[in-house]
């Protein structure tokens, strides 16, 4: 009985010596395969977002990709109250706006996308998606519920005070760089000198306030208004304003109604020369006839 040992010590075929040589090389390449696979593939968290600003009322998704995860698990947790949210694919804390997404993917990818539905203030905060491990693995995502809202009268009359109020509310991550819109044009100083725009922020509330003021209106500044932020697209309100005229008997223009109907481009409906409305001269006829009529009758009476 020839053994291994026989062979290296007596030369035997090359095809003999070649085919132990490449049954050996396969075995060491598996066994190194299946060590690197296990020492040194260790899970790694995948780049994805982790600051997310929604609108209240809407859906947020928090993501958290994984790649060779292996045998282990994902846990997501609200760090704020030390809340376990999901473990595994099962959802720990019973709520139905809390939901699970789990996916597969090439190159031993998974993705556990964590979605909150109907989202409101208090599921603002930081959430952590931990990979169960002797080792600290954690992804943090820090979750912003905001909400835009404008106040102020939709419909006033020319020569009326516009005044708009922009709050943004949701907690310390509020938006500063709110900025007001006409039309779809910013407003600026220069083409809205009438216009003064103020900003504060109210710690009692959390929340982030823009106010937009004209003392007096004219009829150019019917139109859409809004206030945005530059950097969060969530963050925007709009309000539609017109500007009419319900007073019945209209006075004659003065140079200063003029001018001020002339701003941003506006040109009035009359002009300096039109001294008399359409209406006038029908009221001067019928004082006329009414004259008329009471001479006749007191002329008959005396006759």
């Amino acid at each position: 009985m020839t053994t291994i040992m026989d062979i290296l010590i007596f030369p035997a075929s090359r095809l003999s010596i070649l085919g132990i040589m490449c049954l050996l090389t396969h075995v060491i390449t598996e066994n190194e395969d299946q060590f690197t696979n296990r020492s040194f593939n260790n899970p790694v968290f995948l780049p994805s977002v982790t600051n997310i600003t929604v609108k209240r009322g809407s859906l947020a998704v928090l993501p958290c990709s994984i790649q060779y995860l292996q045998d282990k698990q994902v846990v997501w947790r609200f760090v704020d109250e030390d809340k376990f949210l999901t473990i595994g694919k099962k959802t720990w804390f019973k709520s139905d706006k809390i939901i699970l997404e789990h996916l597969s993917q090439d190159d031993n990818i998974t993705n556990w996308d964590l979605l909150i539905k109907n989202t409101e203030f208090i599921n603002g905060g930081m959430y952590e998606c931990q990979i169960t491990s002797t080792v600290d693995l954690t992804r943090r995502v820090q979750l912003n519920i905001l909400e835009t809202t404008i106040k102020g009268d939709r419909a006033i009359d020319r020569g009326e005070r516009i005044y708009f109020v922009c709050n943004v509310t949701g907690g310390p991550h509020i938006p500063t760089d709110i900025t007001w819109y006409k039309d779809g044009h910013p407003i600026t100083s220069r083409g809205f000198p009438h216009a003064i725009i103020t900003k504060y922020r109210s710690k009692v509330n959390n929340s982030s306030i823009t106010e937009f003021i004209v003392d007096r209106s004219v009829f150019s500044d019917t139109g859409v208004y809004t206030c945005k932020s530059k950097t969060v697209d969530t963050v925007k309100a709009k309000i539609f304003l017109q500007i009419g005229d319900t007073v019945h008997v209209k006075r004659i223009p003065v140079f200063e109604d003029l001018k001020e109907e002339k701003r941003g481009g506006y040109s009035p409906a009359y002009t300096s020369g039109s001294l008399q409305t359409p209406n006038s001269c029908n009221k001067l006829s019928v004082s006329v006839v009414i004259r008329l009529l009471l001479i006749i009758i007191i002329t008959t009476i005396h006759r």
